[in-house]
């Protein structure tokens, strides 16, 4: 990879007390369902700290990371993976830049707690809205959503595709965040479940000019060359590593080399427009 700067804009850490197959198994919380309940959760475990990230990032040259967390609705909880993401920025500043995530069933509250943030350590803040029993377009937000864009940060959106959720994280409810917060930069996962492509029709096109989607789709990664034909300025290389099918972050950085793109798009996804993003240089350091 010598010679590419690449930057994953989506990799997760999860805090210690967290890293056990029965951690929170006596309550609802979605996250448990989703992760703690997959058939996978074994293999996955291992994967789920800061070293084990950082030794896939050198081991395939991944320069720098978006690292975030798990979303929860308990707040001590949340309040615990919170701080480990940043302890864990705090101790690799030349590696990570981290989006924080709020608590949204207090939005003011989540607000203030933005209002704080060290923007040397975080690039934005992230919501979950299936695991945080919300909705990304709920008005509700709104006091979290007014804080980022008062700090100039990044709003991630989580969006599944169609086939996976008929309400929580649809692509249309992040297309109506679009359109009602048309001046904050959105960073959206997983291709916003295709949304990314319906910039072909230009009501839509005007939405998405502040949304950059991220590549973590590593079981379908031919839907990147698609999006690019639309638009490559737009898309940013993530892998959701550890919560992707492969489990790393070479399945889809090496599909990401096999795809028909230009060698230009090929460069801005993996890793230019991440940086122009974060205001990092060309070596991945913080400006």
């Amino acid at each position: 990879m010598n010679g590419w700067l690449v930057v994953d804009g989506e990799v997760r850490v999860v805090h210690p007390d967290a890293r056990r197959a029965d951690f929170a198994a006596r309550t609802e919380e979605p996250v448990r369902q989703a992760i703690y309940d997959h058939p996978a959760l074994p293999q996955a475990l291992r994967l789920w700290g800061v070293d084990a990230l950082l030794e896939s990032m050198d081991r395939c040259g991944i320069r720098y990371g978006i690292l975030s967390g798990l979303a929860w609705n308990d707040r001590a909880i949340l309040a615990d993976n919170n701080a480990y993401v940043r302890e864990c920025l705090e101790s690799h500043r030349d590696r990570f830049r981290g989006l924080y995530t709020p608590d949204t069933s207090d939005p003011q509250r989540a607000a203030d707690a933005i209002l704080g943030l060290d923007e040397r350590l975080y690039a934005g803040v992230e919501v979950i809205p299936k695991w945080q029993r919300t909705h990304a377009d709920d008005p509700r937000l709104d006091p979290i959503v007014e804080a980022v864009r008062e700090r100039g940060f990044l709003m991630k959106v989580y969006t599944a595709h169609p086939t996976q959720t008929l309400d929580g994280d649809a692509p249309y409810r992040t297309l109506r965040f679009l359109r009602r917060h048309p001046e904050v930069r959105t960073l959206i996962p997983h291709l916003g479940g295709l949304l990314c492509l319906y910039a072909l029709h230009p009501p839509v096109r005007e939405a998405l000019r502040n949304a950059w989607f991220v590549t973590s789709v590593s079981s379908t990664m031919k839907m990147v060359e698609f999006a690019a034909q639309v638009n490559p300025d737009n898309l940013v290389f993530g892998t959701d590593f550890p919560f992707n099918h492969c489990f790393d972050q070479k399945t889809p950085l090496d599909e990401m080399f096999g795809l028909a793109l230009p060698e230009a798009a090929r460069r801005r996804i993996l890793g230019g427009t991440a940086a122009a993003l974060l205001g990092l240089d060309d070596a991945g350091q913080a400006g």
